[in-house]
């Protein structure tokens, strides 16, 4: 079987991670077959993919099946054995005649890299967020990056992880910028205007995304204009502290947890919605940063006015003034400001709503990514 490519990521089916979803499913349909190492809940198996698969957590050598319920065997198994999972990987991209192999984060997927070196097939690296931001300080993962100048190309979303990898010795001409792209309606959404301004907010609660400075700006906007209601879609280690500060502020009748909900879910919500929020920062702890987030040019492209922060990709994205506002990383203060700015000015909501309808359209479409992507990698 001649399979002209294969994705390698580190998970199958996880509900954030939407972009890769899409490569796996549109990229080169039924010419695709996928290598993860896991595809079990909680954090996987929410999607699956309609092609020859090889889960690395499945895989069955002398009797022993390397699931969950097995976690102390499948650890032991895999450090005594690599050499035979990695043998089950070549013969699997040997069996499908793969020609070009895409690998989802440059850590995650590095040991599939050398892999198709020693296959001879061309590798390509894509970088999405944590893999440039918290591993590049690292000086083991340093080390192997510079191994990927030996790669046919590196990916990125945002040109800021482009320059660090530039500064990290891997030669400019090997690095290529494509952002993500996301589908957009045909025609403009159009708004009623009503007194209740609903605020949309999407995204894993974790450090990087600091939910509670997106909480607090929404609760100092509340101050000055009651009618605001904040739908909160996701969850993740912080949502207890999220429970406890909505609890503490008593914002249980402006604020709502969705919890974790598909991405049909979400595009609902963004028609219904008024402005979107997100308060990206470097996460203090950990140094993980954003990439280019999805959530944002999905709402840019459904006609929602974006109050954001000037974090990793964002500014990329959204224009200042032009398609949204905002602020420097922790600024809750300007942040509740534009909150308060865009929910008393209907007329500006539907002009930056509409540009960045617009902005969408041209530069992050999905058909402008998946093009991008299949010349770069030669498969066009």
């Amino acid at each position: 079987m001649n399979t002209p490519l294969a994705i390698c990521a580190p998970n199958l089916g996880a509900i954030s991670e939407t972009f890769i979803q899409r490569h796996m499913e549109e990229l080169l349909p039924n010419k695709v077959v996928i290598v993860a190492n896991n595809n079990k809940k909680p954090y996987c198996g929410y999607w699956t993919v309609d092609a020859p698969s090889l889960v690395i957590n499945n895989i069955e050598v002398t009797g022993l099946k390397l699931g969950l319920k097995n976690y102390l065997a499948r650890k032991l198994f895999k450090q005594s054995n690599q050499e035979s999972i990695n043998l089950a990987i070549q013969n699997f991209f040997q069996d499908h005649q793969v020609q070009v192999i895409l690998g989802e984060y440059l850590n995650y997927t590095f040991s599939y890299f050398k892999i198709a070196q020693k296959l001879d097939i061309p590798y390509f690296a894509h970088a999405h967020g944590a893999d440039v931001s918290i591993y590049l300080r690292q000086e083991k993962w340093r080390k192997r990056y510079k191994q990927y100048q030996q790669a046919a190309g590196i990916i990125t979303m945002n040109k800021i992880s482009r320059k660090r990898l530039i500064d990290l010795g891997i030669e400019e001409h090997k690095i290529h910028v494509i952002p993500y792209g996301v589908d957009t309606p045909n025609e403009a959404i159009k708004r009623q205007k009503n007194e209740l301004i609903r605020c949309l907010a999407v995204g894993r609660m974790v450090g990087k995304k600091a939910p509670i400075l997106l909480l607090e700006s929404f609760r100092r906007a509340t101050k000055n204009y009651p009618n605001l209601q904040l739908d909160y879609v996701g969850t993740g280690d912080l949502l207890p502290a999220v429970q406890q500060f909505i609890r503490a502020f008593q914002l249980e009748d402006k604020v709502i947890l969705h919890g974790k909900q598909p991405n049909e879910f979400v595009l609902q919500l963004m028609k219904k919605a008024d402005i979107f929020l997100q308060h990206s920062i470097v996460d203090p702890d950990s140094g993980d940063e954003e990439g280019l987030p999805v959530a944002i040019l999905e709402a840019m492209g459904y006609c929602l006015p974006v109050i954001s922060t000037r974090h990793a990709g964002i500014p990329e994205s959204v224009l200042e003034g032009e398609t949204g506002l905002l602020v420097d990383e922790g600024n809750v203060k300007e942040m509740a400001q534009n909150i308060l700015a865009l929910a008393q000015d209907f007329d500006l909501r539907q002009q930056m709503g509409l540009a960045g309808w617009q902005r969408v359209k041209e530069c992050f479409s999905w058909e402008k990514e998946k093009k991008q992507l299949l010349e770069v990698m030669k498969l066009a």
